[in-house]
């Protein structure tokens, strides 16, 4: 008996919840034929055409998918929640049990013609590519496009790799002035409660602001959200900004090597053309076209000058080095080998038989000015003193040159 009680009991409320099931399912479609009948998705939902329509636009911010600086432009990906109240869709809930809620496709209810301003995808209002919006019985409407959103953004690249970027992006009404239809924001800055951080961007700022612009008779509102991005420099400080240090260094070490290795040129030569493709690596990730150029591509190419000039100054120097001993030195080049102390710095030259032959062939002028003292004998100047003394000249302005051009990289880039 207790059993059949019991099964009794179950069924008696399964069949009143069933019931409660098909009276919600009746009322919610009763609810919809009323709303529905006679509605006008073209009509704005005003129940009083003097009092516009507000509007309320908050972002939620979801990630930095890209700033091109080519293109210049940012793509983010976020959602927004856009509210307004229909005065055609509201019902008292005791007349529809159950029923404080439905959901409806926004092609059937009106929709507000909110666009992004400046975007690079095709200009459509927000919300009306499908998608479904949350009615309450009060009539406030709610939808939630869901999109990737690129707008143009002016790239400033003058202190790249550490460069900061502030981008806008404008959310106005396309066709309805702010006498029909009022624009805000309840946020001071997006929602961050989904965003995933980017690999390349931090975002170290974003702020909501509401503006309201002039045009004709009538004004327009925006809502306009900026973000400040900052580069994370680490990957580019690691593969391009260090490399090109050192390769830079190895430009002042040239003057170092010995004439006589005959490994000069081409030392040279392979640092000069490796800072050129480290050049166009740096050029490739810049604008084509550009109000400024970036510090870095500035300290690059002045760096590419200095190899250059090294290559001419290492011909000059190796040119001495080889040169005729059947002359005599000119009274300038004498007094350059004495301002730079070559003495016996260049015994290394005047090995064995070179030694003694340049010294038998050297043209003897006057002792004060054709030699120079070396301990208690007197060395002949020779073309290959005067070579070690333009190695001399080019190694120190090699080092000055190295440090002005670092010491304005960072001031540059710092302030």
């Amino acid at each position: 008996m207790e059993i059949i009680g019991t099964n009794v009991i179950l069924a008696v409320t399964f069949i009143q919840y069933c019931g409660q099931i098909s009276c919600l399912n009746l009322s919610e479609a009763n609810l919809h034929k009323d709303l529905f009948s006679d509605y006008n998705p073209n009509v704005m939902p005003q129940e009083n055409k003097s009092v516009p329509v507000n509007v309320t636009l908050d972002m939620y911010l979801m990630s930095i998918d890209n700033v091109d600086e080519k293109r210049q432009t940012i793509t983010i990906k976020a959602f927004l929640e856009i509210k307004w109240r229909d005065a055609f869709l509201t019902w008292d809930p005791m007349k529809y049990p159950g029923v404080s809620v439905i959901s409806v496709r926004n092609t059937d209810i009106w929709i507000p013609d909110v666009v992004l301003q400046d975007t690079f995808d095709k200009l459509t209002d927000l919300g009306q590519e499908g998608g479904k919006a949350n009615v309450k019985s009060d009539g406030v409407v709610t939808i939630w496009p869901y999109k990737i959103y690129t707008v143009a953004c002016k790239i400033s690249i003058s202190k790249f790799p550490f460069d900061k970027q502030n981008c806008e992006f404008d959310f106005l009404s396309w066709s309805h002035p702010t006498s029909v239809l009022v624009l805000n924001s309840l946020q001071t800055k997006p929602d961050m409660t989904f965003f995933a951080e980017s690999g390349e961007w931090d975002l170290t700022g974003s702020e909501v602001k509401l503006v309201r612009r002039a045009y004709g008779t009538d004004a327009w509102d925006h809502v306009y959200i900026f973000f400040e991005l900052r580069r994370k420099s680490l990957y580019h400080v690691m593969n391009i900004i260090i490399p090109v240090l050192c390769i830079s260094i190895l430009n002042i070490v040239s003057f170092l090597l010995p004439a006589e290795s005959g490994e000069r040129i081409t030392l040279s030569i392979s640092i000069f053309l490796t800072l050129a493709v480290f050049l166009t690596t740096v050029n490739n990730s810049m604008p084509e076209s550009s109000d400024e150029v970036a510090s870095f591509s500035v300290y690059v190419g002045l760096q590419l000058l200095g190899s250059a000039f090294t290559i001419i100054f290492t011909v000059i120097s190796l040119n001495l080095f080889h040169h005729e001993r059947n002359c005599s030195l000119p009274r300038i080049l004498r007094t350059f080998v004495k301002v730079f102390c070559v003495t016996k710095a260049n015994g290394r030259y005047q090995i064995g038989a070179d030694a003694q032959n340049e010294t038998s062939v050297a043209c003897l002028d006057d002792m004060s000015h054709d030699h120079i003292k070396a301990g208690n004998d007197y060395r002949p100047m020779t073309w290959k003193m005067v070579s070690r003394a333009t190695d001399k000249l080019c190694l120190i302005s090699a080092i000055f040159w190295h440090v002005i051009l670092t010491a304005s990289l960072i001031i540059s880039v710092r302030y």
